[in-house]
């Protein structure tokens, strides 16, 4: 099968794309904290979070190099996975594949995720990636 999509580390070049992505309202909407972030906020989160090394950080790409997602892992007491999907690649299905190759390539082989009891579309990704709910932690 054909590569769909690219995974690389994220890098202060992406700082703007994955900026504009958490603003976005559908993201903003199935968000936990439902604000829009702010620049200098924004700046001062990510410069830390892309060295914190030990939680991979994923930019997903196309193959024409157009930003299509971003995944974090995130250490609580358990490895938290986080995905947003650029509103042009959203509802083509990616979803699950990006989930997938993301927990692959970053070794996690238990994650939890969080998502809203109306977010049926990222609860549908998380299964066909294999994934089962939860219902003690409300999850994946």
């Amino acid at each position: 099968m054909a590569e769909e999509f690219l995974i690389r580390l994220a890098t202060i070049d992406d700082m703007k794309n994955v900026f504009d992505l958490s603003n976005d309202d559908v993201v903003r909407k199935n968000s936990i904290n439902q604000e829009k972030i702010k620049w200098e906020d924004h700046i001062r989160w990510y410069e830390n979070r892309i060295k914190r090394t030990e939680e991979p950080f994923y930019i997903v790409e196309s193959l024409n190099k157009d930003f299509i997602a971003q995944v974090r892992f995130d250490k609580k007491d358990e490895h938290i996975i986080s995905i947003s999907i650029s509103k042009d690649f959203r509802s083509k299905g990616l979803a699950s594949k990006i989930i997938k190759r993301c927990s692959e390539e970053s070794g996690r082989k238990e994650i939890a995720a969080f998502v809203k009891e109306e977010n049926i579309a990222s609860q549908k990704a998380f299964v066909k990636a294999g994934y089962k709910f939860n219902s003690k932690d409300n999850g994946y």
